[in-house]
């Protein structure tokens, strides 16, 4: 059960919490609780799960897609404030075969499935809502497809670390190469290959979970923009 100040949290950052009937909405505290995941952790596991919805707190949440031979392309990651859908949208399958992943040490309200299929049904607004807001990650993905087809590797890499850098704020990039690899579509060990290659360029530095960047503008060239 959500505490007052988590239940006014979760309040606050549901787009849709007007619309949720007073019964229900007792029901979500009730069922509803704060939990903390930490770096790396598996939130859920290639689809199997019976959470409904996770509100990002703390931390960062990865979402990515899993294929049947386990390779992974990360589709999006979620920060403070940030809503991650999951179960019982109105596109099945939409998120059939995802995993869950918290990034860094990460805290999040979890609506259970249960509770957020009966949410779907309650009102016609929040399953638009809903809709839209998966909508958004099909306009991610086919975003990504079209680097994935139309970049190479050198340019999605320079993106990609360029993408860390504006989210870190500093050049000092707190990741992994497999990570990298996962959002870029490619495999650690050309992942790897190639940035020590541009560290011998002094373009960075690589480090135990770190990437030191120096050359800012060629990365900034190489990525296209």
């Amino acid at each position: 059960m959500l505490s007052e100040k988590d239940y006014a949290a979760l309040r606050e950052r549901l787009p849709f919490w007007d619309f949720i009937p007073e019964d229900l909405a007792e029901q979500l505290r009730t069922h509803s609780y704060m939990r903390d995941f930490i770096a790396g952790e598996k939130i859920t596991d290639a689809g199997n799960s019976n959470i409904g919805l996770v509100v990002v707190m703390t931390g960062r949440i990865r979402v990515s897609l899993v294929s049947s031979n386990a390779r992974e392309v990360t589709i999006s990651v979620a920060r403070r404030d940030e809503i991650i859908y999951i179960g019982g949208n109105p596109t099945p399958n939409v998120l059939n075969n995802y995993e869950l992943e918290a990034e860094v040490d990460s805290r999040g309200i979890v609506m259970q499935l249960v509770d957020f299929e009966k949410l779907l049904r309650a009102d016609v607004r929040i399953e638009n809502t809903v809709l839209r807001s998966v909508l958004g990650l099909f306009n991610r993905i086919l975003f990504d497809m079209q680097n994935f087809l139309f970049q190479d590797l050198d340019s999605r890499l320079a993106a990609q670390l360029l993408f860390e850098y504006h989210q870190q704020g500093s050049p000092i990039i707190a990741t992994t190469h497999q990570r990298i690899a996962n959002s870029i579509a490619s495999s650690r060990e050309v992942v790897s290959r190639t940035l020590k290659l541009w560290e011998r360029r002094g373009l960075l530095t690589l480090s135990r979970g770190k990437i030191t960047l120096h050359n800012m503008d060629e990365l900034t060239m190489m990525a296209g923009d």
